[in-house]
């Protein structure tokens, strides 16, 4: 399927930098690189390759150069950040007789999932947001920030406030997760941003368009975790937001013929005439000497004709 003519001269930067923001862009290298990306509490990784470094070079990455911003797109068109994260380990070896490796594996906020610790006390009339605030706080003195839509995300959080004081003490993912859990919401660190979107909503941005026009590759498939589709690589893509799948022909599973309690049973996830779908999973795999260059999306139909905090139709 035809590509937009923005689609073809790609484009990328493989920052290592210290904590100082002092470091060497890598993108002039061979890199071959997999983000995984979910709305899953657990952090993002990077897996990222690069070819012939020099052994200076390689031995600084991972150690005085420990953070990670990877940007990939074209040049010109769509381009953006796909992965800020630490380092987490490093291999070196050689591929054949004459090429070198690094290999670098990173998270998106894992010092801050690891390490970030609530300490503190509310007083009883405290609200569901104080509690999320302070929860926050917790994660931005381990280096996550707030997301820019995180106090205007679709949905409503409960009003019901505390009866009697509560301390909040210990690791802040517990806590967040105990939350989310309650109030109906799904938490997770994007580039080192904390997101925070309604189980049945999404985030409100602009839905990315995906067709035979603007990249897609095959054919989409709805399945027992989602609707699955590939494209070129797109970084405007994010968890947590809309995409539309402008092709109405999504292939679906039915099961037949295994007996007659299960005849017929739709075991497919729920699909929409209009399109819109909010991603649950975007996986970006690329190699700038090779043939990958994609992003794999798994989401889940939005009806956009209800209210933007219940739309989200979950699998049966």
């Amino acid at each position: 399927m035809a590509a937009s003519n923005s689609q073809w001269i790609r484009k990328l930067s493989l920052v290592a930098a210290d904590q100082n923001g002092r470091g060497i862009d890598l993108g002039n290298f061979r890199v071959r690189f997999e983000v995984r990306r979910g709305d899953t509490e657990s952090p993002n990784t990077l897996v990222a390759t690069i070819y012939n470094l020099s052994a200076q070079t390689s031995n600084k990455v991972g150690g005085e150069y420990s953070n990670i911003t990877l940007q990939a797109g074209y040049e010109n068109g769509s381009y953006g950040t796909l992965f800020v994260g630490n380092v987490k380990w490093t291999e070196r070896g050689k591929e054949n007789s004459t090429d070198t490796f690094l290999r670098i594996g990173a998270g998106d906020g894992d010092e801050a999932y690891n390490f970030s610790v609530c300490n503190t006390t509310l007083a009883a009339g405290a609200s569901a947001q104080d509690i999320m605030n302070a929860m926050t706080n917790a994660f931005v003195k381990q280096g996550v920030d707030k997301a820019e839509d995180l106090d205007k995300f679709v949905g409503v959080i409960p009003p019901e406030t505390l009866a009697r004081g509560k301390v909040l003490f210990g690791m802040a993912r517990s806590h967040m997760r105990d939350w989310a859990q309650k109030n109906g919401f799904r938490w997770s660190i994007q580039n080192e941003k904390l997101v925070l979107v309604p189980v049945r909503g999404y985030r409100q941005r602009e839905a990315v368009v995906i067709s035979s026009t603007t990249g897609m590759i095959g054919i989409p498939t709805a399945n027992q975790n989602g609707v699955s589709v590939r494209c070129l690589m797109n970084p405007l893509i994010e968890v947590g937001c809309l995409i539309k799948i402008e092709q109405g022909d999504i292939n679906t599973l039915t099961v037949q013929q295994q007996g007659f309690r299960y005849q017929g049973l739709n075991v497919s996830a729920p699909t929409t005439k209009e399109g819109f779908y909010r991603v649950l999973v975007a996986e970006h795999t690329g190699d700038t000497r090779g043939q990958e260059w994609y992003t794999d999306i798994t989401c889940l139909a939005v009806d956009i004709s209800a209210t933007a905090s219940e739309s989200v139709a979950v699998p049966g």
